[in-house]
Protein backbone atom coordinates (compact mmCIF):
# COMPACT_ATOMS: atom_id res chain seq x y z
CA UNK A 1 0.00 0.00 0.00
CA UNK A 2 2.65 2.41 1.06
CA UNK A 3 4.58 1.55 -2.54
CA UNK A 4 1.77 2.48 -4.30
CA UNK A 5 0.83 5.60 -2.20
CA UNK A 6 4.67 6.94 -3.22
CA UNK A 7 4.71 5.70 -6.45
CA UNK A 8 1.51 8.05 -6.96
CA UNK A 9 3.16 10.77 -5.18
CA UNK A 10 6.00 10.92 -7.32
CA UNK A 11 4.03 10.49 -10.59
CA UNK A 12 1.96 13.65 -9.31
CA UNK A 13 5.42 15.29 -8.61
CA UNK A 14 6.69 14.81 -12.18
CA UNK A 15 3.93 15.96 -13.94
CA UNK A 16 3.69 19.09 -12.08
CA UNK A 17 7.63 19.78 -13.23
CA UNK A 18 6.76 18.74 -16.92
CA UNK A 19 4.02 21.27 -16.78
CA UNK A 20 6.15 23.90 -15.16
CA UNK A 21 8.78 23.60 -17.69
CA UNK A 22 6.10 23.57 -20.35
CA UNK A 23 4.75 27.23 -19.09
CA UNK A 24 8.05 28.78 -18.74
CA UNK A 25 8.81 27.74 -22.68
CA UNK A 26 5.55 29.19 -23.22
CA UNK A 27 6.48 32.46 -21.76
CA UNK A 28 9.80 32.88 -23.41
CA UNK A 29 8.06 32.04 -26.89
CA UNK A 30 5.64 35.00 -26.28
CA UNK A 31 7.54 37.57 -24.15
CA UNK A 32 11.01 36.76 -24.47
CA UNK A 33 14.39 35.84 -23.14
CA UNK A 34 14.84 36.64 -19.75
CA UNK A 35 17.97 38.18 -18.65
CA UNK A 36 20.11 37.69 -15.17
CA UNK A 37 18.70 40.57 -13.69
CA UNK A 38 14.61 39.72 -14.33
CA UNK A 39 14.13 41.78 -17.39
CA UNK A 40 12.27 40.33 -20.69
CA UNK A 41 14.04 40.85 -23.89
CA UNK A 42 12.21 41.61 -27.28
CA UNK A 43 9.09 39.65 -27.94
CA UNK A 44 9.16 37.22 -30.61
CA UNK A 45 6.61 37.65 -33.14
CA UNK A 46 5.85 35.25 -35.80
CA UNK A 47 6.35 36.11 -39.47
CA UNK A 48 4.20 34.96 -42.18
CA UNK A 49 7.42 31.94 -43.39
CA UNK A 50 6.81 30.52 -39.81
CA UNK A 51 10.11 31.87 -38.34
CA UNK A 52 10.30 33.96 -35.06
CA UNK A 53 12.06 37.23 -35.17
CA UNK A 54 12.40 39.60 -32.33
CA UNK A 55 11.10 43.14 -32.45
CA UNK A 56 12.42 45.54 -30.09
CA UNK A 57 9.72 48.02 -29.14
CA UNK A 58 10.39 52.03 -29.84
CA UNK A 59 11.53 53.36 -26.96
CA UNK A 60 11.34 57.86 -25.86
CA UNK A 61 12.88 59.74 -23.67
CA UNK A 62 13.38 58.96 -19.99
CA UNK A 63 15.34 56.30 -18.09
CA UNK A 64 12.81 53.01 -18.14
CA UNK A 65 11.25 54.65 -21.79
CA UNK A 66 7.77 54.42 -22.66
CA UNK A 67 6.29 52.39 -25.54
CA UNK A 68 5.54 54.76 -28.44
CA UNK A 69 1.63 54.47 -30.13
CA UNK A 70 1.65 53.29 -33.86
CA UNK A 71 2.60 56.35 -35.84
CA UNK A 72 5.44 57.53 -33.32
CA UNK A 73 5.09 60.28 -30.26
CA UNK A 74 4.55 58.78 -26.80
CA UNK A 75 1.93 56.92 -25.42
CA UNK A 76 0.06 59.38 -22.98
CA UNK A 77 -2.28 56.84 -21.18
CA UNK A 78 -2.54 52.81 -20.20
CA UNK A 79 -3.78 51.90 -24.04
CA UNK A 80 -3.85 53.28 -27.65
CA UNK A 81 -7.21 54.84 -27.88
CA UNK A 82 -8.69 52.24 -31.30
CA UNK A 83 -12.06 53.10 -31.15
CA UNK A 84 -12.56 56.75 -31.89
CA UNK A 85 -11.70 57.07 -35.23
CA UNK A 86 -14.05 54.43 -36.47
CA UNK A 87 -17.15 55.51 -33.68
CA UNK A 88 -20.20 55.71 -35.97
CA UNK A 89 -23.75 57.46 -34.42
CA UNK A 90 -26.34 55.59 -32.56
CA UNK A 91 -28.67 54.59 -36.00
CA UNK A 92 -32.24 55.95 -35.27
CA UNK A 93 -34.88 53.64 -36.11
CA UNK A 94 -37.03 53.94 -39.30
CA UNK A 95 -40.12 55.96 -39.04
CA UNK A 96 -42.91 55.68 -41.67
CA UNK A 97 -45.69 58.53 -41.63
CA UNK A 98 -48.44 56.07 -40.80
CA UNK A 99 -46.60 55.09 -37.38
CA UNK A 100 -46.48 58.62 -36.14
CA UNK A 101 -49.64 59.23 -34.40
CA UNK A 102 -48.72 62.42 -32.40
CA UNK A 103 -46.35 64.62 -32.89
CA UNK A 104 -45.21 68.39 -30.79
CA UNK A 105 -42.45 70.61 -31.97
CA UNK A 106 -39.93 71.81 -29.32
CA UNK A 107 -37.96 74.86 -29.35
CA UNK A 108 -35.26 74.39 -25.85
CA UNK A 109 -32.54 76.03 -24.66
CA UNK A 110 -29.38 74.13 -23.50
CA UNK A 111 -27.66 76.89 -21.09
CA UNK A 112 -23.92 76.36 -20.59
CA UNK A 113 -23.72 78.29 -17.40
CA UNK A 114 -25.96 75.06 -15.41
CA UNK A 115 -23.27 72.13 -14.04
CA UNK A 116 -24.58 69.50 -15.98
CA UNK A 117 -24.12 71.20 -19.31
CA UNK A 118 -20.48 72.11 -18.58
CA UNK A 119 -18.90 69.52 -20.54
CA UNK A 120 -20.25 71.19 -23.44
CA UNK A 121 -18.94 74.69 -22.51
CA UNK A 122 -15.28 73.54 -21.39
CA UNK A 123 -12.30 73.55 -22.32
CA UNK A 124 -12.05 77.06 -22.74
CA UNK A 125 -8.93 76.41 -24.62
CA UNK A 126 -9.16 73.34 -26.54
CA UNK A 127 -7.04 70.40 -25.66
CA UNK A 128 -5.68 68.10 -27.72
CA UNK A 129 -8.16 64.93 -26.52
CA UNK A 130 -11.61 66.70 -25.83
CA UNK A 131 -12.62 70.24 -27.54
CA UNK A 132 -15.54 72.07 -26.66
CA UNK A 133 -18.47 72.09 -28.78
CA UNK A 134 -18.09 75.25 -30.53
CA UNK A 135 -14.72 74.25 -31.15
CA UNK A 136 -15.77 71.37 -33.18
CA UNK A 137 -18.57 73.27 -34.54
CA UNK A 138 -16.23 76.14 -35.88
CA UNK A 139 -13.33 73.56 -36.75
CA UNK A 140 -16.13 71.68 -39.21
CA UNK A 141 -17.14 74.44 -40.84
CA UNK A 142 -13.77 75.70 -41.96
CA UNK A 143 -12.63 72.38 -43.07
CA UNK A 144 -15.68 72.04 -44.72
CA UNK A 145 -16.95 69.01 -43.26
CA UNK A 146 -20.15 70.80 -42.50
CA UNK A 147 -22.39 72.82 -44.47
CA UNK A 148 -26.07 72.00 -43.79
CA UNK A 149 -25.65 75.23 -41.95
CA UNK A 150 -29.32 77.86 -42.42
CA UNK A 151 -30.33 81.70 -41.44
CA UNK A 152 -31.96 81.77 -37.70
CA UNK A 153 -35.54 83.25 -38.48
CA UNK A 154 -35.97 85.34 -35.08
CA UNK A 155 -39.40 85.36 -36.13
CA UNK A 156 -40.84 81.87 -37.15
CA UNK A 157 -37.75 80.04 -35.05
CA UNK A 158 -37.15 77.99 -38.31
CA UNK A 159 -34.58 77.15 -40.99
CA UNK A 160 -33.83 80.53 -43.27
CA UNK A 161 -31.43 80.52 -46.08
CA UNK A 162 -28.75 78.35 -46.84
CA UNK A 163 -25.19 79.94 -45.89
CA UNK A 164 -22.39 79.61 -47.53
CA UNK A 165 -18.97 78.91 -45.73
CA UNK A 166 -18.17 82.88 -46.53
CA UNK A 167 -21.15 84.34 -45.00
CA UNK A 168 -20.67 81.72 -41.82
CA UNK A 169 -17.59 82.81 -41.07
CA UNK A 170 -18.99 86.35 -41.08
CA UNK A 171 -21.54 85.45 -38.22
CA UNK A 172 -18.87 83.62 -36.25
CA UNK A 173 -16.90 87.32 -36.31
CA UNK A 174 -19.52 89.88 -34.13
CA UNK A 175 -19.53 92.83 -32.04
CA UNK A 176 -19.11 91.29 -28.55
CA UNK A 177 -19.63 93.05 -25.32
CA UNK A 178 -16.88 93.56 -23.52
CA UNK A 179 -16.62 92.63 -20.06
CA UNK A 180 -13.86 92.77 -16.76
CA UNK A 181 -12.12 90.25 -14.80
CA UNK A 182 -14.92 89.21 -13.16
CA UNK A 183 -18.15 89.08 -15.74
CA UNK A 184 -19.71 92.42 -15.56
CA UNK A 185 -20.22 94.08 -18.83
CA UNK A 186 -18.23 97.65 -19.49
CA UNK A 187 -19.89 100.59 -20.21
CA UNK A 188 -19.17 103.85 -22.35
CA UNK A 189 -20.07 107.53 -20.66
CA UNK A 190 -23.16 107.10 -22.01
CA UNK A 191 -24.06 104.10 -19.94
CA UNK A 192 -24.02 101.72 -22.85
CA UNK A 193 -22.21 98.51 -22.99
CA UNK A 194 -18.57 99.04 -25.41
CA UNK A 195 -19.01 96.07 -27.81
CA UNK A 196 -15.76 94.80 -30.05
CA UNK A 197 -15.78 92.95 -33.41
CA UNK A 198 -14.22 89.84 -32.55
CA UNK A 199 -13.82 85.78 -33.76
CA UNK A 200 -16.18 84.00 -31.30
CA UNK A 201 -14.60 81.86 -29.11
CA UNK A 202 -15.72 79.18 -26.47
CA UNK A 203 -16.04 81.39 -24.04
CA UNK A 204 -18.92 83.24 -25.82
CA UNK A 205 -21.02 80.70 -26.06
CA UNK A 206 -23.67 80.69 -23.40
CA UNK A 207 -25.97 78.67 -24.88
CA UNK A 208 -27.45 76.14 -27.55
CA UNK A 209 -30.86 76.26 -29.16
CA UNK A 210 -32.46 72.71 -30.04
CA UNK A 211 -35.38 72.47 -32.71
CA UNK A 212 -36.54 69.14 -32.16
CA UNK A 213 -39.61 66.56 -32.65
CA UNK A 214 -41.59 64.52 -30.00
CA UNK A 215 -43.55 61.90 -31.33
CA UNK A 216 -45.40 58.58 -30.61
CA UNK A 217 -44.94 55.60 -32.74
CA UNK A 218 -47.85 52.87 -32.47
CA UNK A 219 -45.56 50.50 -34.00
CA UNK A 220 -43.03 50.28 -31.09
CA UNK A 221 -45.59 51.97 -28.79
CA UNK A 222 -42.97 54.84 -27.80
CA UNK A 223 -42.90 58.40 -27.29
CA UNK A 224 -39.26 59.11 -28.82
CA UNK A 225 -37.37 62.26 -30.10
CA UNK A 226 -35.19 63.37 -33.19
CA UNK A 227 -33.57 66.96 -32.97
CA UNK A 228 -33.85 68.93 -36.23
CA UNK A 229 -31.18 71.46 -35.16
CA UNK A 230 -28.77 73.30 -33.13
CA UNK A 231 -28.02 76.64 -33.04
CA UNK A 232 -25.08 78.44 -31.25
CA UNK A 233 -26.07 81.71 -28.97
CA UNK A 234 -23.92 84.49 -27.72
CA UNK A 235 -25.21 87.53 -25.71
CA UNK A 236 -25.60 90.65 -27.05
CA UNK A 237 -27.17 93.97 -26.37
CA UNK A 238 -29.72 95.77 -27.68
CA UNK A 239 -28.99 99.15 -28.71
CA UNK A 240 -32.37 100.77 -28.30
CA UNK A 241 -33.44 99.40 -25.06
CA UNK A 242 -29.72 98.95 -23.38
CA UNK A 243 -30.89 95.39 -22.51
CA UNK A 244 -29.01 92.20 -22.60
CA UNK A 245 -30.28 89.45 -25.57
CA UNK A 246 -29.80 86.49 -26.58
CA UNK A 247 -28.72 85.97 -30.05
CA UNK A 248 -28.21 82.80 -32.46
CA UNK A 249 -25.93 82.72 -34.95
CA UNK A 250 -27.35 79.95 -37.41
CA UNK A 251 -28.65 76.94 -37.32
CA UNK A 252 -27.08 73.51 -38.28
CA UNK A 253 -28.99 70.59 -39.37
CA UNK A 254 -28.42 68.01 -36.82
CA UNK A 255 -28.44 64.63 -38.66
CA UNK A 256 -26.40 65.77 -40.91
CA UNK A 257 -23.25 66.41 -38.34
CA UNK A 258 -24.11 63.01 -35.93
CA UNK A 259 -21.21 61.39 -37.97
CA UNK A 260 -18.36 64.28 -37.39
CA UNK A 261 -19.59 64.83 -34.02
CA UNK A 262 -19.04 60.76 -32.89
CA UNK A 263 -15.73 61.64 -33.77
CA UNK A 264 -14.87 63.59 -30.67
CA UNK A 265 -14.95 63.19 -27.02
CA UNK A 266 -16.56 64.67 -24.12
CA UNK A 267 -15.42 64.98 -20.65
CA UNK A 268 -17.07 62.79 -18.47
CA UNK A 269 -17.23 63.82 -15.01
CA UNK A 270 -17.48 60.55 -13.09
CA UNK A 271 -15.10 58.02 -15.15
CA UNK A 272 -12.24 58.86 -17.60
CA UNK A 273 -12.19 55.67 -19.38
CA UNK A 274 -16.14 56.45 -20.10
CA UNK A 275 -16.16 59.48 -22.19
CA UNK A 276 -19.04 59.91 -24.65
CA UNK A 277 -18.58 61.48 -28.05
CA UNK A 278 -20.62 64.60 -28.60
CA UNK A 279 -23.49 62.64 -30.55
CA UNK A 280 -23.77 60.75 -27.63
CA UNK A 281 -24.66 63.40 -25.46
CA UNK A 282 -27.24 64.65 -27.48
CA UNK A 283 -28.65 61.09 -28.36
CA UNK A 284 -28.65 59.87 -24.83
CA UNK A 285 -29.91 63.36 -23.52
CA UNK A 286 -27.33 64.10 -20.71
CA UNK A 287 -28.08 67.55 -20.56
CA UNK A 288 -30.16 69.94 -18.91
CA UNK A 289 -32.30 72.05 -20.86
CA UNK A 290 -35.67 74.02 -20.40
CA UNK A 291 -38.20 74.80 -23.16
CA UNK A 292 -38.82 78.17 -24.38
CA UNK A 293 -41.01 77.41 -27.14
CA UNK A 294 -43.81 74.82 -28.74
CA UNK A 295 -45.67 74.60 -31.84
CA UNK A 296 -48.71 76.54 -31.00
CA UNK A 297 -51.53 78.72 -33.37
CA UNK A 298 -49.94 81.95 -32.51
CA UNK A 299 -46.33 80.53 -33.28
CA UNK A 300 -45.05 82.68 -30.30
CA UNK A 301 -42.46 82.31 -27.51
CA UNK A 302 -43.21 81.24 -24.11
CA UNK A 303 -41.62 84.77 -23.63
CA UNK A 304 -43.60 86.70 -26.06
CA UNK A 305 -46.74 86.02 -23.35
CA UNK A 306 -45.24 85.71 -20.16
CA UNK A 307 -42.80 88.90 -20.55
CA UNK A 308 -40.95 89.83 -17.58
CA UNK A 309 -42.13 87.03 -15.52
CA UNK A 310 -39.08 84.45 -15.17
CA UNK A 311 -40.90 82.36 -12.61
CA UNK A 312 -43.91 81.97 -14.76
CA UNK A 313 -41.53 81.56 -17.50
CA UNK A 314 -39.88 78.30 -16.33
CA UNK A 315 -43.71 77.22 -15.11
CA UNK A 316 -44.72 77.01 -18.35
CA UNK A 317 -41.85 75.64 -19.69
CA UNK A 318 -42.24 72.55 -16.60
CA UNK A 319 -45.92 72.25 -17.93
CA UNK A 320 -45.32 71.40 -21.30
CA UNK A 321 -43.00 69.03 -20.55
CA UNK A 322 -45.24 67.29 -18.16
CA UNK A 323 -47.79 67.28 -20.75
CA UNK A 324 -45.92 65.02 -22.92
CA UNK A 325 -45.12 62.94 -20.11
CA UNK A 326 -48.88 62.46 -18.91
CA UNK A 327 -49.62 61.87 -23.32
CA UNK A 328 -47.53 58.81 -23.04
CA UNK A 329 -48.46 57.73 -19.65
CA UNK A 330 -52.44 58.29 -20.60
CA UNK A 331 -51.75 55.81 -23.43
CA UNK A 332 -51.43 52.83 -21.33
CA UNK A 333 -54.36 51.24 -18.73
CA UNK A 334 -53.05 49.77 -15.93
Amino acid sequence: MKRVLTASVLFMGLLFIIASMTNVATAKGAIGPVGPTGETGPPVVPTAGGNTTPTTPAMGGGAGGILEPPGGGVLDGVYTPEHLPFRKPIPYVYEREADIMWQKRIWRTIDLREKINHPLYYPEEDLAKRPSLWSVLRAGVYTGKITSVFDFDIFTMEFGASLTKDEISKKMTQPLVMKDSIGQPLLDSTGNPIMRPDTIKPTDIVQYFLKEDWFFEKQRSVMDVRIIAIAPVIESSDIASGKFTYKALFWVYYPAIRNYLSQFYCYNPYNDSEWRTYDEIFHKRLFGSFTFMESNVYNRSIAAYLSGQGMEQLLESERIKDDIFKFEHDMWNF
